[in-house]
């Protein structure tokens, strides 16, 4: 598969809660493992399948229509990543995730770069998310696309017991 034979799709989660549900557990599941390895015993680890829940819970009542980008090949949902207002003109980018089979393709930064078209569509002017210290492809991929380090942002829901060494990122669509 290459990039060219996905279809990305701007949605709301209602309809997709299947096909999500499986990619949002292998989310949580590897940013858990991934946390738990990183952080040690300063984590708790998560009720993975009570985070899918919780996510797919927000997602149906989102401030924001279609709050949901899904990537597809065929008829597999492959990818996804989805928007939570924050203010305004500023919406927080959550759970960018590409099955492990698609990586290295381009579809992560596909499905960014039209979050960010997305997001501006609806008036946002302001990207921002939080990143954990052990994601390197990921916030290079952010940097490559424009976001800029910043402090915390007050609606992160970073872990407490690790928020000083989490990584929090901005983007603006005027370059600011």
């Amino acid at each position: 598969m290459t990039d060219a034979d996905a279809t990305v799709v701007r949605t709301d989660v209602d309809g997709h809660e299947d096909a999500l549900r499986p990619l949002l557990r292998d989310y949580f599941a590897q940013a858990d493992e991934r946390a738990l390895d990183h952080f040690g015993d300063r984590l708790d680890g998560i009720d993975v399948e009570g985070a899918v829940e919780s996510d797919l819970d927000r997602l149906a009542t989102a401030a924001i229509d279609e709050p949901l980008l899904v990537a597809r090949v065929e008829d597999r949902t492959v990818g996804c990543v989805q928007s939570k207002r924050l203010a305004e003109s500023t919406a927080e980018v959550k759970r960018l995730y590409v099955a492990p089979a698609q990586r290295g393709e381009g579809l992560g930064r596909r499905l960014m770069e039209t979050a960010a078209e997305a997001a501006a569509a609806d008036g946002f002017t302001t990207l921002r998310l939080g990143v954990g210290p052990y994601l390197e492809p990921a916030r290079a991929l952010y940097e490559d696309l424009g976001f800029e380090y910043t402090p915390a942002y007050e609606q992160s829901r970073a872990p407490a017991a690790v928020r000083d060494e989490w990584r929090f990122m901005r983007w603006s669509a005027d370059g600011r």
